[in-house]
């Protein structure tokens, strides 16, 4: 069998430091003899991505692509669009690589064409860490995540976005990225979970790999208290779109439910004002954030359909 030519996909907005960081640490990794391609996609309005890309012409087989969509899963798409059956490595603007993070994954996929895709160990680069106890309360992706200490199975749409792989034939079987979740979306998260979640139901296995590990860069305004409760109630309005599938009436009495139990909490918090500790009372604060989003992402998903 003939092995599949590699291609290398990095979203990009408005970061273009960040994304000659992410390049260097490329331009210092492993590389394969059979990398096609080290797509850089840049969304929204232009910044200076492109004249970035031009600097590394002459060290790794980039080209810049542009959609004017203010949206990650477009760009997604956009690169997903050009191939046909490579295998494709994808990381984000703001990661830095370990050196032999590219060829775990190539290594990994060796003589196949299709029927896996990868995960990779994700660890993080604080700008300033946040407290030890906030640390519970944030995303992965602003924690770092590993799903064991060898490679294994994957049953679950685990891989994060920022740090995964898969062939290009399997995604788009799947269907691709859908254009209505991601950055620059409503629903603002999630986009390469519901693809690999469509990819299991296909029959496509799923891999974690702790050697293909990545740094995550977090700037100290994406992991104080104020964006972890905003991005709790992005959780909520992801889960309140799935949940919007139901009929009308079951859908009505859920967002009603949602709703009461946002006044709950925030009821409670003021009867118990300063009686809780910081990481008592910010736990109660998350709940009602994701119940709040779950509301309103129900209406939104309503409005859409």
């Amino acid at each position: 069998m003939k092995e599949p030519r590699i291609v290398i996909v990095i979203p990009t907005c408005q970061r273009s430091a960040l994304l000659g960081r992410t390049l260097d640490f490329l331009v210092a990794s492993r590389l394969p003899d059979r990398l096609d391609t080290v797509f850089v996609v840049e969304n929204g309005k232009k910044e200076n991505a492109e004249e970035m890309c031009a600097r590394y012409a002459g060290v790794l087989p980039i080209a810049y692509r542009y959609t004017p969509d203010a949206s990650k899963s477009a760009a997604l798409n956009l690169a997903l669009a050009e191939a046909t059956d490579e295998f494709v490595i994808y990381y984000d603007d703001d990661v830095r690589l370990d050196p032999g993070s590219v060829m775990a994954y190539v290594d990994a996929s060796a003589g196949r064409d299709r029927g896996e895709f990868y995960a990779g160990r994700c660890e993080v680069d604080y700008e300033a860490a946040p407290p030890e106890w906030l640390k519970h309360y944030l995303p992965l992706s602003a924690k770092g995540w590993r799903y064991a200490e060898n490679a294994c199975d994957l049953p679950k749409p685990l891989a994060l976005g920022f740090n995964w792989a898969a062939f290009a034939s399997d995604m788009k079987e799947a269907g691709g990225y859908d254009s209505e979740i991601g950055p620059g979306r409503v629903f603002s998260m999630g986009e390469e979970t519901d693809l690999q979640k469509r990819m299991l139901e296909r029959g496509v296995k799923g891999r974690y790999l702790p050697d293909a590990v990545v740094w995550h860069y977090i700037p100290a305004d994406r992991c104080s208290k104020k964006w972890t409760l905003e991005r709790n109630r992005k959780f909520g309005l992801l889960a309140g779109r799935r949940l919007s599938k139901a009929g009308g009436v079951k859908r009505a009495l859920g967002a009603l439910a949602a709703l009461v139990k946002v006044a709950g909490i925030r009821c409670l918090l003021f009867c118990v004002k300063g009686r809780l500790s910081e990481d008592r009372e910010f736990h109660y604060l998350q709940r009602s954030h994701w119940n709040l989003g779950v509301w309103q992402g129900r209406n939104a998903a309503s409005d859409r359909s």
